[in-house]
């Protein structure tokens, strides 16, 4: 959507909404309605700044780079493992793909990103796995509950100003716009609440309140972001696209160890830090790429620290006939895992069988999710039979970026 075209919308979205708003107040006071209509308002203005802003990261244009390949014609319509193969060890795809490898510990430019403390004491899961993760306390940099903040905001953390659940600091590190930063270089304002801290180092202040962070990390630091993008054609032109309303987050434990589940896509840009226990899928970025009418090559990501399996306790490579996914660790060594030719109920089945196994896994430790990821053996375990499931649905190749 055209950028004078969001902002029309943008215009009259909060025109409409806050005239409701006025509306009802007005007959509230004049007992045209009755008194509790007021709740209705409370409710609506709760959710409105969420609506503007999953709406406003959907329809923001992604970002694009071009890659100079040279396409066949023959296979514009149409991609094969064979293009896929050849596209991934172009030198101009390979250096692409490291330079957006290289900000795995960056953020950006107003770019939301959460981290989540779960504890023995909350990490069971309902069994029929309908639920959510109940946290310990969350941390959201650039927090948008409203608006958007330079800011992090803290939910139940252990410093509590105020004897407040929820509270947000401004932050003294400010980007400018297509800028990044490593998140162990962000500062938090000195005149912040809690200004009596010893240091305003972001990991620092994380750990003052109640993030159980290391100094440091061979692999598997949490500080870190899923970098990546979606290689595709466009009118017969290799480009990489960003789509921007994936969630950046990262899970750790009591004992300060990334849980990787894998990415998020959900649209809500609250402070809560949501994890649906279930396999997921990338639909919005598969409605995204149908909608531009881009045919999809690859996607890539960064996987967050070495492993033999390349997965995620929860997410799954794109499954959906047409796509690959390419997944990266942190010494360049990667998983292609290319989708076949299969039914929308052959995917759907695949989902049921992963969400199975993973019910039955947790079933073992009482359905604490600690229990499995503690447990180097029994994750290990979970992970191959995970793999073993894939490879009925996806041609799986290791690679490595030369």
């Amino acid at each position: 959507m055209k950028l004078n075209l969001r902002l029309l919308f943008s215009f009259l979205m909060n025109f409409a909404y806050l005239s409701f708003m006025v509306w009802i107040g007005y007959g509230v006071l004049t007992r045209r309605y009755p008194w509790f209509t007021i709740f209705l308002l409370i409710a609506l203005l709760s959710r409105w700044s969420h609506v503007i802003t999953a709406y406003s990261r959907y329809s923001t244009d992604d970002d694009t780079y071009s890659i100079a390949l040279a396409l066949k014609p023959i296979v514009i319509g149409r991609v094969t493992p064979e293009l896929i193969t050849e596209v991934l060890v172009n030198p101009n795809v390979v250096q692409a793909i490291r330079n957006d490898l290289r900000k795995t510990g960056q953020i950006g430019y107003k770019e939301e990103w959460r981290l989540g403390l779960i504890t023995p004491d909350q990490d069971r899961l309902d069994p029929n796995l309908a639920g959510q993760i109940p946290l310990r306390r969350t941390a959201v940099l650039h927090s948008t509950d409203y608006f958007k903040h330079n800011n992090i905001c803290i939910v139940n953390g252990a410093v509590m100003p105020l004897g407040l659940s929820k509270w947000s600091c401004g932050l003294e590190t400010k980007l400018n716009k297509g800028e990044f930063i490593s998140i162990r270089s962000i500062r938090v304002e000195e005149n912040a609440w809690a200004s009596q801290r010893p240091s305003q180092s972001l990991p620092e202040f994380l750990r003052e309140d109640g993030f159980p962070l290391k100094g440091s990390y061979r692999d598997g630091d949490p500080l870190t972001t899923v970098r990546g993008g979606t290689i595709v054609i466009d009118h017969g032109q290799a480009i990489v696209i960003y789509p921007c309303y994936f969630m950046q987050r990262r899970l750790i434990d009591d004992a300060g160890n990334l849980v990787d589940l894998g990415i998020d896509e959900n649209l809500h840009r609250g402070s809560t830090f949501v994890v649906a226990i279930q396999p997921s899928v990338s639909r919005l970025l598969v409605q995204r790429v149908s909608s531009k009418g881009y045919i999809p090559i690859v996607r890539y990501r960064s996987f967050p620290y070495t492993s033999g399996f390349m997965l995620p306790i929860l997410d799954v490579p794109m499954s959906c006939s047409g796509w690959a996914d390419l997944l990266v660790d942190s010494l360049g060594r990667a998983k292609l895992f290319i989708a076949k030719e299969k039914t929308e109920a052959e995917w759907y089945e695949m989902m049921n069988r992963l969400r199975q196994l993973l019910s039955d896994e947790l079933a073992k430790n009482d359905y604490h999710l600690l229990g499995l990821t503690k447990d180097r053996g029994h994750l290990d375990l979970y992970l191959a039979r995970k793999h073993r499931i894939l490879e009925e649905y996806f041609t799986i190749q290791d690679w490595k970026l030369v």
